[in-house]
């Protein structure tokens, strides 16, 4: 742990979620000039699919590149194989760090087994940690959520994921049930943070942070050692900007543009465009005519329409 990077970073560090096809190369670099976080993570990758005759297709989705680190990748999965792998693969591509994802809900993952199912299985849990370590090399740390059903699960789960000794264990403040239908449950990753005590682990918390001011206070009243921002990058993607202030309709504008025509020299003719829209609202909201002007730009197909809507209306502006 004394090598770690997350010992390096200053306290508390800000760190952005990994998000399925959000914290993509595109929208890393857009995140990274509008202010960075300590802490940049890659979309949660298959470590069964790095495995499989569907490689190829997953490698655009561990593409890094010089201004990202440092950068974790992270996996999912059940097999302690592939997560030997899957950290043998990050160590050749340069990754920083890599994290085994035990906090996603998302039905398809659970299904597999995967991500906060594990909780079910501590010993496989503990066994994919040991591999993912042993095939990197290097940091490797933990992101999950309090438990299944209910928070007192937490007691039995932490404390197994502590006893391998991650180089981060970062917690999202609610169960797998609650999804993100209840408030984060910060006096309990406060609770993290005293099991955690006394180990040198850095304890990461997640949860309804929405402001860099915001987070810095969570970071003081609960003692973790850094902050996880996931959804509220959507909200303002200057968040982690140390110095804050207001955004102008224009720069907005540019900002959505300048992140299409990124998303599109990327992953144009791999992926939908459509998924290019959830990022929409980010940056076309809170000013007079911004929610007729947003769905002029959710009916666009393509990239040229959405130039084409965008340079229209900052003419007008």
């Amino acid at each position: 742990m004394p090598d770690s990077f997350w010992t390096k970073l200053p306290r508390p560090f800000f760190v952005l979620a990994p998000m399925a096809d959000v914290t993509d190369v595109p929208f890393r670099s857009v995140v990274a000039e509008c202010g960075r976080p300590d802490v940049f993570y890659t979309e949660f990758v298959s470590a069964h699919g790095l495995n499989s005759p569907g490689r190829p297709k997953l490698m655009l989705d561990l593409a890094l590149t010089d201004a990202d680190h440092p950068i974790v990748a992270q996996f999912f999965g059940t097999e302690p194989e592939h997560f030997l792998a899957a950290g043998k693969l990050a160590r050749e591509l340069g990754y920083d760090g890599v994290d085994v994802n035990m906090g996603c809900p998302d039905r398809s993952v659970l299904k597999q087994g995967a991500g906060i199912a594990l909780a079910k299985d501590p010993a496989r849990a503990q066994a994919i940690i040991h591999a993912l370590r042993e095939g990197f090399g290097g940091p490797t740390s933990v992101k999950t959520r309090l438990g299944l059903y209910r928070t007192d699960e937490m007691e039995t789960w932490i404390p197994a994921l502590l006893e391998t000794k991650p180089d981060a264990l970062i917690v999202h403040g609610r169960t797998m049930k609650e999804m993100s239908k209840v408030p984060a449950h910060w006096d309990l990753i406060g609770r993290v943070v005293q099991m955690a005590r006394g180990t040198g682990i850095p304890v990461v918390g997640n949860g309804d942070v929405f402001s860099r001011t915001q987070g810095e206070e969570l970071a003081k009243a609960w003692e973790v050692d850094g902050i996880m921002v996931g959804r509220g990058i959507f909200r303002n993607p200057w968040l982690f900007a140390s110095q804050q202030r207001e955004h102008s309709p224009v720069e907005r504008l540019e900002l959505a543009l300048n992140h299409a025509e990124r998303w599109m020299s990327h992953w144009g003719g791999t992926k939908s465009f459509d998924l290019m829209k959830k990022f929409f609202k980010a940056y076309v909201s809170e000013w007079p005519g911004a929610a007729e002007l947003r769905g002029k730009m959710m009916a666009c197909r393509d990239l040229d329409s959405v130039r084409a809507v965008i340079l229209d209306a900052r003419a007008d502006l």
